[in-house]
């Protein structure tokens, strides 16, 4: 993987750099030191950040507004399309009992939270290069927000949405492991019809699980499961 090979070689460039940081303050003070490595190794991956984005970006799945039938696979559409193959994909289910499954990605990492556009994109541009090799064929990536990410999944269900989710965490972990680059999501997992057959209860639901995994320290949460309809009616 190129961008492997990439990040190992940044790393190594970083860890030549702090051992002679490490040799010229040797005599100063240790906060001073710790504050002088944590910006090198901040620098450092945004350096990585942007060089591997770059890097997909060149070879056609880094592409942060795809969806127009150009050149190339782009990784990413855009909102309104994901609203409209979500509801064919309802639509499928209501008709021919196909399942889908939904999941909501939130990205964290270089400025990717309250910092410069810039980098905001950058970090998204690489999680949605990295769905690119953990998705399957069929399934379609989209951009909802500043920093969320959607991915609809034909034929699956809700545990081949984790199972997807836990494919993604593994891409980034490599690559903070080669480079020290840190990139983390949050994903929320539901699917249709086991979470519901309406395309806002899915969203919704798929909103939650992730946020309520946020909050307890988990990177996948699952949506709750819809209600059997006798139990609703009463």
């Amino acid at each position: 993987m190129a961008a492997g090979q990439l990040a190992r070689e940044v790393s190594s460039l970083q860890a030549t750099l702090l051992a002679k940081l490490h040799e010229e303050m040797a005599d100063a003070d240790g906060a001073l030191f710790a504050g002088a490595a944590q910006k090198l190794a901040e620098e450092f991956g945004s350096v990585t950040a942007t060089a591997i984005a770059t890097l997909w970006e060149r070879d056609g799945v880094g592409s942060i507004v795809g969806g127009d039938g150009g050149e190339g696979h782009p990784s990413l559409y855009r909102p309104g399309q994901m609203r409209r193959r979500l509801d064919q994909l309802i639509e499928a289910n209501r008709r021919y009992e196909q399942p889908f499954a939904l999941v909501v990605f939130d990205v964290e990492g270089p400025a990717a939270r309250n910092g410069s556009g810039e980098g905001r994109e950058t970090a998204v541009a690489i999680v949605g290069a990295a769905l690119h090799d953990s998705v399957r064929l069929v399934d379609e990536t989209f951009r909802l927000e500043e920093d969320a990410l959607c991915v609809l999944a034909p034929g699956q269900t809700t545990v081949g949405g984790v199972q997807m989710a836990e494919r993604l965490l593994r891409s980034l972990d490599e690559l903070e492991d080669a480079g020290g680059l840190r990139i983390g999501i949050s994903a929320g997992v539901v699917a249709c019809p086991e979470h519901g057959v309406e395309a806002d209860e899915l969203l919704h639901k798929a909103d939650e699980a992730m946020w309520r995994a946020r909050a307890v320290g988990q990177p996948v949460g699952v949506g709750a499961l819809d209600r059997p309809q006798a139990v609703q009616d009463r």
